[in-house]
């Protein structure tokens, strides 16, 4: 396959041309895009610094020739044009207030009392008029995506509490609510009060409706320009009981696909474990959106110089985003300040640089195919269901398993969103499944850890879990002095005085863990152990269930549990084996060797699969192993060039057995040069 002209590996610059310095700007546009490799420009509007609160109308109007302008000169180039209003609900008030500017406009009052000043309610006229009027404009120069930026959500500040939304919802519930009524029963802990359910499908119509509102205006000018939407992590949504589904649909009242942009995180580099954010904001939002939507990554740079982020942390950003089937990132890495690009260079240089290397790995990373990996759990209507504890705020609608996903990646065991031979569930997730759901979970391999067995066992399904008995989590020092878990039983990989701390996450001896009784017919495979080694609870039990399932239930609560010092070899060896014994020797990918927190993947398209491998740590791995579950004998591997190259792997080592594919890598794998394979099968 030879598309040596296609641009798989897709740039699109989101770019600010201040007025002060707009002909200089637009002039270094058209003399840098070409060398930088980039594709599409996505002009934003009135960003950052210099915004002036929600555009008015006779601004945007003026400034709609400037959007011409740019259009003009980069159909010239062959470069697309594409738009990106900043400010939709608001993401800060920075000091503006929208109520001076805009007379009558109701602003966002959170859930304390606050009222902020320029952020808008979505149900205030005032507001909706104003985006009628400045959208149209807009839209007027035909976009090829408007982008709706990611306030436009309802969860954070953006959770509205004022007398239109109260309104709204006493009309539902058929009785007067007050703010402070409300947010009692949005918080009560333990079951759920029926009002947080109907706030949050409230919230999920409201802003279901505006983007049906923001895609109507855009359409009834420009029907050829596609929607675009930039999200802030289902997990987050979650808080708000966004319906995916619901809402992007609205969005996307054309045939055209949606435009999704997803974000990367790490807005400035702080250490190499934030990729693993990344890569997973990539499948989550993937998950959550239609099929056939188009993903622009966000590689954001904050505040946009190497002394927020190294061009070697931003190249990262986008191999991580190719590799995982991004069709282009959103690149933006340049200050809306008005300073010129080619005062930092080094970015475009490596943009330019890095496109046939990018390129070479799109190309067959967005074939049709599927990712393989151990499956987690994510349910848009978390929010309704999870059991908050006392003093949680909103944030405690934020859905669990974001911290389960790091530990996994990093103990060598590739992440899923889809079907699998084994499924991870922690926390208060299973809270948002039906009881044939957890059936069909409970009949296949199962992870639990003490939350998610707590919420099993409560619901009537000890049985197949392997306990007699649970108790709620607490934290470790409430046990009195506990030392350690000791990995023993040798079936799992251990072995007896094999041991990991309990001083997790650090040396607060804060994580928390659950007392549980053991059923007939589980088996034990590690435990708790005093200061003197004396076991004292029971701490990972495996079962084997009459439906034909395996479960492994592990007593510590993930979501306070995992950290820097929850990881280590010994961890790595006990979570591939619980693994491997739950998928039944079936998972597709598990990664050792020598080296800490790997990042790797699998895709498998026809008779391909493309393997990836990500070192993030600063040390080297000397050597990798990968094990690939698979009845097929591979034909030919071959291995990546810096030049974007595919040539024949020779220092790639295969064996097999029973059915299980062992790969070793014997050449050093540093941190800024990831390893891609490609694995062609026998027919």
């Amino acid at each position: 396959m030879s598309h040596a002209n296609q641009s798989y590996a897709w740039y699109a610059l989101r770019r600010s041309l201040p007025l002060f310095r707009f002909d200089e700007l637009l002039e270094e546009l058209v003399d840098c895009l070409p060398r930088y490799g980039v594709d599409e420009i996505i002009v934003i509007i009135d960003a950052e610094e210099f915004f002036h609160g929600h555009p008015r109308p006779e601004w945007i109007q003026y400034y709609q020739q400037k959007l011409f302008r740019i259009k003009e000169d980069m159909d010239k180039l062959g470069i697309a044009y594409s738009l990106n209003p900043w400010v939709t609900h608001g993401h800060a008030d920075r000091g503006r207030d929208a109520r001076k500017d805009f007379p009558g406009i109701q602003t966002i009052i959170t859930p304390d009392g606050t009222e902020l000043t320029a952020r808008a309610c979505p149900l205030c006229s005032v507001w909706q008029n104003n985006m009628t009027e400045t959208w149209t404009l807009l839209s007027q120069t035909q976009p090829k995506v408007m982008w709706v930026e990611d306030d436009i959500r309802a969860f954070g500040e953006n959770a509205c509490f004022c007398p239109l939304h109260l309104k709204k919802f006493s009309e539902r519930i058929g009785q007067s609510v007050s703010r402070e009524q409300l947010v009692e029963a949005i918080l009560q802990p333990g079951q759920p009060h029926p009002w947080r359910q109907e706030f949050l499908k409230m919230e999920s119509d409201i802003m279901t409706d505006t983007a049906a509102f923001l895609a109507q205006i855009v359409h009834d000018v420009s029907s050829e320009t596609r929607m675009g939407l930039m999200s802030s992590g289902p997990r987050n949504h979650c808080m708000e009981g966004r319906d995916w589904n619901g809402f992007t649909k609205a969005l996307t009242k054309t045939s055209a696909p949606l435009y999704s942009r997803p974000t990367m995180g790490n807005y400035w580099e702080d250490s190499m474990r934030g990729l693993y954010h990344s890569q997973d904001s990539i499948k989550i939002t993937r998950y959550c959106c239609p099929e056939g939507t188009i993903e622009h990554t966000e590689l954001e740079n904050v505040p946009f110089t190497r002394y927020s982020k190294t061009t070697t942390f931003s190249f990262l950003q986008m191999a991580i985003s190719f590799a995982f089937g991004s069709q282009g990132v959103a690149i933006n890495i340049y200050d809306h300040l008005g300073t010129p690009m080619e005062a930092e260079a080094h970015y475009g240089k490596m943009l330019g640089d890095k496109k046939p290397y990018l390129n070479a790995i799109a190309e067959y990373t967005q074939q049709p195919g599927v990712y393989r990996g151990v499956r987690l759990l994510h349910n848009d209507k978390y929010g309704h269901h999870c059991h908050l504890r006392q003093g949680d705020g909103l944030l405690g609608l934020t859905e669990d398993g974001f911290t389960t996903m790091q530990m996994l990646e990093s103990l060598g065991i590739p992440t899923v969103y889809e079907e699998s031979p084994a499924t991870v569930a922690v926390g208060q997730q299973l809270q948002s499944y039906s009881d044939e759901e957890i059936l069909a979970m409970l009949g296949g391999g199962l992870l639990l850890d003490a939350a998610a067995a707590e919420v099993l066992q409560a619901r009537g399904f000890g049985e197949h879990v392997g306990l007699k008995s649970i108790l709620p989590s607490k934290p470790l020092e409430e046990y009195g002095p506990l030392s350690a878990e000791e990995h023993f039983n040798t079936d799992f990989g251990g072995a007896v005085r094999e041991y990991m701390t309990t001083l997790i996450p650090a040396i607060d001896y804060k994580a928390r863990l659950s007392e549980i009784e053991v059923a007939n017919g589980a088996t034990v495979i590690s435990r708790i152990v005093d200061p003197d080694t004396n076991p004292v609870y029971d701490c990972m039990t495996a079962f084997e269930n009459k439906l034909g399932g395996r479960v492994v239930v592990h007593a510590w609560d993930y979501e306070t549990a995992l950290g820097v010092s929850f990881n280590g070899n010994i961890r790595r060896r006990q979570m591939q084996f619980v693994i491997r014994w739950l998928s039944k020797d079936k998972m597709p990918l598990l990664v050792d060797g020598d080296g800490a927190y790997p990042l790797a993947f699998r895709k498998d398209c026809a008779n391909r699969t493309i393997l990836g491998f990500f070192n993030l740590t600063l040390d080297p791995w000397q050597t990798v192993k990968f094990q690939l579950a698979d009845h097929r004998k591979i034909r030919k591997v071959s291995l990546l060039s810096a030049d974007g190259c595919w040539q024949t792997c020779t220092t790639m080592s295969i064996d097999k057995k029973d059915g299980v594919n062992m790969l070793t890598y014997n050449e050093p794998i540093s941190f800024d040069t990831p390893r891609f394979w490609l694995i062609e099968w026998e027919q």
